[in-house]
């Protein structure tokens, strides 16, 4: 795929959709990284898309998400919709994506718009690879959509259905991985053991001070709420 300098070029002979993770796959965890959590959205395709409104409030769409390669997602928004301005004001998205069996899949970042010129192959392409689009903008109606991805940004796989529950922080753009509203145990512990005690998915193990196993935290906060010492923050 070819850009130019500011990142905002893309033309469609490059868009080479990677195949979806299948949502029934449960992944072995040194499996899950930003691509793999990309094509697992995809799976879903039909994830909930949060912006915020011109009122300054959160609205929330489900929106298909038409493709992804290895480092982008990509959705379209027709340009007469509230989605599209909430788009193109704020120029930043929260997605996520759940399957039945509480998998959870979550991605926030800025949304970029390709320019005009490589728009209508963008969207044909697209098009292509949802032939089920052409029932709902038929023939040259389809051009009312303005194509957009996700290449930078930060996101979460989250499995509430196993147990212990499984989760892994991931990061689009090369950058390491975002571990925001994690609890941490401090050296302030005095190894009374209480946060392990009442931890509901047993991840705090004994130590100087404690550790909490940051793969398997519900991130609750009973922890923070019931250490008597006050050794508990959050990041």
């Amino acid at each position: 795929m070819s850009f130019a300098e500011d990142g905002t070029r893309a033309d469609a002979s490059g868009l080479d959709a990677v195949e979806p993770s299948g949502p029934s796959a449960i992944p072995r965890p040194e499996d899950v990284d930003a691509a793999w959590c990309l094509r697992f959205l995809r799976a879903i395709r039909d994830v909930s898309f949060a912006t915020i409104g011109a009122d300054g409030l959160p609205s929330v769409r489900v929106i298909d998400v038409m493709a992804v390669t290895e480092g982008r997602l990509y959705f379209l928004a027709p340009r007469g919709k509230e989605f599209h301005a909430d788009v193109m004001r704020e120029r930043f998205v929260a997605v996520v994506g759940q399957t039945p069996d509480l998998r959870t899949c979550r991605l926030r970042g800025p949304v970029v718009r390709p320019e005009d010129d490589a728009q209508r192959a963008l969207v044909d392409r697209l098009f292509e690879l949802n032939p089920g689009m052409e029932v709902i903008y038929p023939g040259e109606s389809r051009y009312i959509c303005d194509v957009f991805f996700i290449e930078e940004g930060e996101g979460e796989y989250f499995d509430l259905g196993q147990k212990p529950v499984f989760r892994k922080p991931f990061r689009l753009g090369g950058l390491p991985a975002c571990e925001r509203g994690t609890f941490l145990i401090t050296d302030a512990c005095i190894g009374c053991g209480t946060c392990a005690e009442k931890c509901p998915e047993r991840c705090i193990a004994p130590g100087a001070p404690y550790k909490i196993d940051q793969s398997h935290c519900l991130r609750c906060g009973i922890c923070l709420e019931t250490c008597p010492a006050q050794a508990v923050t959050r990041r």
